[in-house]
């Protein structure tokens, strides 16, 4: 699990009101991105997008990652990354699945694909970069069996 901050520029409130975060064509890239690596894994990856996330980003990427039941794949191989827009610090949730075979190394590339693209505001891209790490990693250790494997949770990118 991993966690980070790239602090921007300026970060008032009523920013996301004329500049979105992610434009509907950022979160279809993601989410095909998303759908892609799934395609290669038994493993299931999702990117939430809120608002405030409270003072503690890994803490509230846990209890989503439960919220969003990620913690009931098969093979306990669901990777939440959770992104606050206002003030762009995010966290990196892995079940115990992929922690015990990935562990650190790879929530600290997932770390840095992120604030390498967030800290030249190119923030879809970061996730799309992070998201691709995260499914190369999975299909290593969770590669999918077959056409039988299902699709346990939406590949969209969902916000709160």
């Amino acid at each position: 699990m991993e966690a980070g901050r790239h602090p921007p520029a300026w970060t008032r409130p009523w920013r996301r009101l004329f500049w979105p975060f992610l434009t509907r064509k950022d979160k279809d890239r993601i989410a095909a991105a998303i759908a892609e690596m799934e395609s290669l894994t038994t493993g299931e990856i999702h990117v939430h997008v809120t608002g405030p996330a409270g003072k503690d980003i890994l803490e509230a990427a846990r209890e989503k990652f439960l919220e969003l039941g990620l913690d009931g794949t098969a093979g306990r191989n669901g990777v939440l990354i959770l992104i606050s827009d206002l003030d762009h610090r995010f966290a990196i949730w892995g079940d115990e699945g992929i922690h015990a075979k990935a562990g650190p190394p790879l929530w600290e590339r997932a770390r840095e694909a992120l604030l390498l693209h967030f800290a030249e505001r190119r923030h879809a891209e970061g996730i799309e970069a992070c998201v691709r790490e995260v499914g190369r990693e999975l299909a290593l250790h969770f590669p999918r069996a077959g056409p039988e494997d299902v699709n346990e949770l939406p590949d969209e990118v969902s916000g709160s």
